[in-house]
């Protein structure tokens, strides 16, 4: 992953963009002030797509789940009308069908072309997981199925993943606290898998452009979040596509879909049974350190 005028670097073990070599390598970050000019957080969507466009001679292929975070992108390139193409992938026994399902209904919608892709989830874990995973000792094995989607795609793989994550540092509503942004190891695993693999991908879309960040931290929304004026709200995570509707009036308001619901469960964690068992095995005693900033802390740490 690149990211715009090497804004964020980070390490492990000291090594710049370096592998996890093991359960206990140590993630830092370091983040570079490049910032002189922010523009409304839809021209800053807009930058980052021509930006990220611009980068590569080889098409565009993104990964599109049928979340929100992907719908964003696939949204922005159409209103740029600068050709992506879209891939869905369908897990076997429908464990992804509500995401599969929404995925198609977006395209539809927005009369973008696609192709389907079928995914085996379970022969994927029996032969393939494990060998992924000794290449980022990540934690959890929610991130892995997207490394080997990629292998499925002949230009530059797009994973729409990861707009700006504030989190509340109290779960008492009941008294005003501080609210954090979050860079989170653990968000970086494709980034890492692929930079092990040498393969160019755009894994960190929405962190691409630092501008992008400080837009989105400024919209009114945001900015009621993290000065507590939404009562009862611990994160932005249930407030994306509430941000983005305001861009775009016919985005669905939805609950996030991890895409292991199968027939009868209603989503989020409800992860196959061979999933659980090799997060059991594997992937249970890997670190996933998180770093935390303030807005003044994070706005510090990119403005000029």
């Amino acid at each position: 992953m690149f990211y715009k005028n090497n804004w964020f670097t980070y390490s492990y073990d000291n090594v710049p963009y370096g592998h996890k070599t093991s359960l206990s390598s140590n993630f830092t970050v370091e983040i570079t002030p490049t910032v002189t000019n922010v523009k409304s957080y839809y021209e800053e969507l807009k930058n980052n797509a021509i930006c990220i466009r611009d980068m590569f001679s080889e098409k565009l292929d993104l990964l599109f789940s049928g979340g929100i975070d992907s719908e964003v992108v696939l949204r922005i390139y159409n209103d740029l009308k600068i050709p992506i193409n879209v891939y869905i992938f369908k897990y076997e026994n429908h464990y992804n069908y509500r995401e599969f399902n929404q995925a198609i209904k977006i395209c539809e919608a927005l009369g973008s072309s696609y192709e389907v892709i079928d995914f085996n989830l379970e022969k994927f874990f029996e032969n393939e997981a494990y060998d992924i995973w000794t290449k980022v000792n990540c934690k959890g094995s929610g991130w892995l199925p997207h490394m080997k989607m990629t292998e499925y795609l002949d230009g530059i793989p797009i994973i729409g993943s990861g707009e700006p994550y504030w989190i509340r540092t109290s779960r008492d509503t009941t008294i005003k606290q501080p609210w954090v942004f979050e860079i989170n190891e653990g968000a970086k695993a494709w980034t890492v898998y692929h930079k092990n693999i040498q393969r160019d991908v755009v894994s960190d879309w929405y962190e691409y452009s630092p501008e992008l960040l400080v837009s989105h931290t400024e919209l009114p929304l945001i900015q009621d979040l993290i000065n507590d004026r939404i009562p009862g709200k611990l994160s932005s995570f249930s407030s994306k596509a509430v941000v983005h509707k305001q861009i775009w009036s016919d985005i669905d308001i939805r609950p996030k879909m991890v895409g292991f619901e199968g027939n009868n469960n209603p989503g989020y964690l409800s992860k196959p049974n061979f999933m659980i068992e090799f997060d059991n095995i594997y992937s249970k005693d890997a670190a996933s350190k998180k770093y935390y900033f303030t807005e003044q802390e994070l706005k510090s740490k990119l403005l000029l």
